[in-house]
C-alpha cells in the first residue's frame, strides 16, 4: 500500500460498517496524513463531504456508495466512483472534482455552486436543479454523456451543462420533459432531440465562446470517465445547440394562472387522476374596494374542516363560524380555502 493511500473495506465477515463509523474513520486518517483513499462502500452516504481538514488534497476512489456523493465537495478534492452512484452526486458542490463512470440518480449537481461533476451514463430527474455562479469563483460545470430525468435544470441561475445525448437516439428528449422550469441564467449545451422545455429560455446556435469551451472541456470529460474514442463523434458543432434564459426585453407578457394551466401545466394536472378540477379560479387574497366585502356562511355547504377557521389572519372567525366584523379585514382567505365553497364574499 502507498503510503498516503488508504483503503477501507466497509463489509467484513458479512457485518458492515454504518455511514458514521466510515465518516469519522475517514476525518482520522485525514488528520493523521492520509490523502488518498480506496474505499469499497456498501451503501453508505456523504463521501467525500466537504470539511475543514489538514490538506487540501484528497483523493477518494470509491465502489457502489449511497446518497449525496461529493456533497459540498471542497476545492482540491477528487472523487471518482467506479459504476454508477444513488442520488444527490455533487450537491452543493463548492469547488471538487466529482467522476461517476456510470450512471447518478435524481437531483445529481442541484445547487451546484463550483468544482466539476462528470457522469459517464445518465442523471435523473431534477438533476443540475438551483446551479447557480458566484463572480469571485469559477462557475460549476455538469457534463453528462448520455441524458436527463425530467425537471432538469429548474431554476437554474448559473455554471454550465453540457449534455452529451450519447445512446440517446431513441428517447423523444434528452432532457426529459419539462426541463429548464424557472431558469434565469446559466447556460445548458444539448446534443440532439429534445422538446417540452419551459417557455423562459431561447435556443441558440453555437458561437465561437461556446465551441472552444466544447473543445476544451470535452477531452478532460471523456478521460475521465474513460471514452476518450468519443472526442471526434461529440465534437460535431452541427448536432449542438444552447439552451439560455430569454433576455428581459424578450420575456412574455405575464399570463393568468388559468392560461397557464391550460397551455403550459399538465393537461389533467398533477392530481388529475384523483381530483378534478374545474378550472375555477379565485385570489386568494383580496384588494382594493374588495376588501368592503364581508364573508358570508352557508351552514348546508359547510363540512366543519376549519380551514377557515384555521388560516384567517386576523383569527375573525369563532369556532362557530361567526364573523367578527370589528376584525374582519375582507381579504377573502376563507372563501379562497374552503373546499366546498361555504363562505362567499357579500
Amino acid at each position: 500500500m502507498h503510503a498516503n493511500k488508504y483503503v477501507i473495506k466497509t463489509l467484513i465477515n458479512d457485518v458492515r460498517m454504518s455511514t458514521q463509523e466510515l465518516l469519522q474513520l475517514i476525518n482520522t486518517k485525514i488528520n493523521e496524513g492520509i490523502t488518498e483513499f480506496e474505499i469499497e462502500a456498501c451503501g453508505q452516504h456523504n463521501i467525500g463531504i466537504g470539511g475543514k481538514y489538514k490538506s487540501s488534497n484528497l483523493t477518494f476512489h470509491i465502489t457502489n456508495p449511497g446518497q449525496r456523493v461529493g456533497a459540498m465537495g471542497m476545492e482540491g478534492t477528487k472523487i471518482v466512483v467506479e459504476g454508477s452512484a444513488a442520488a444527490d452526486i455533487g450537491w452543493l458542490n463548492s469547488g471538487a472534482k466529482i467522476v461517476v463512470k456510470g450512471d447518478a440518480g435524481d437531483t445529481a449537481a442541484h445547487c451546484a455552486a463550483g468544482g466539476k461533476i462528470y457522469v459517464g451514463g445518465r442523471v435523473g430527474t431534477r438533476s443540475g436543479a438551483l446551479m447557480k455562479h458566484d463572480p469571485k469563483f469559477e462557475q460549476p460545470e455538469f457534463w453528462v454523456l448520455k441524458n436527463t430525468g425530467s425537471f432538469s435544470f429548474e431554476f437554474m441561475s448559473g455554471g454550465r451543462a453540457v449534455i452529451c445525448g450519447y445512446e440517446s437516439d431513441e428517447l423523444p428528449s434528452v432532457l426529459g420533459n419539462r426541463s429548464c422550469v424557472g431558469m434565469v441564467g446559466g447556460i445548458v449545451y444539448v446534443r440532439g432531440k429534445f422538446e417540452s422545455i419551459a417557455s423562459c429560455v431561447e435556443v441558440k446556435k453555437l458561437d465561437k465562446y461556446d465551441k472552444d469551451f466544447l473543445i476544451s472541456g470535452m477531452n478532460d470529460f471523456l478521460k475521465e470517465i474513460g471514452r476518450k474514442e468519443l472526442l471526434e463523434k461529440l465534437l460535431d458543432f452541427s448536432q449542438w445547440v444552447k439552451l439560455v434564459p430569454l433576455s428581459q426585453k424578450s420575456k412574455i407578457e405575464r399570463i393568468s394562472v388559468l392560461d397557464f394551466k391550460n397551455k403550459e401545466w399538465f393537461a389533467e394536472g398533477l392530481f388529475g387522476e384523483l381530483v378534478e378540477d374545474d378550472g375555477s379560479m379565485f385570489a386568494l387574497a383580496q384588494s382594493g374596494k374588495a376588501r368592503l366585502r364581508i364573508p358570508e356562511w352557508n351552514n348546508e355547504l359547510c363540512v366543519s374542516c376549519n380551514l377557515c377557521v384555521n388560516n384567517c389572519p386576523q383569527r375573525a372567525i369563532t369556532e362557530k363560524y361567526e364573523v367578527q366584523e370589528s376584525k374582519c379585514i375582507g381579504c377573502g382567505i376563507c372563501s379562497a380555502v374552503c373546499p366546498k365553497k361555504a363562505w362567499t364574499m357579500k
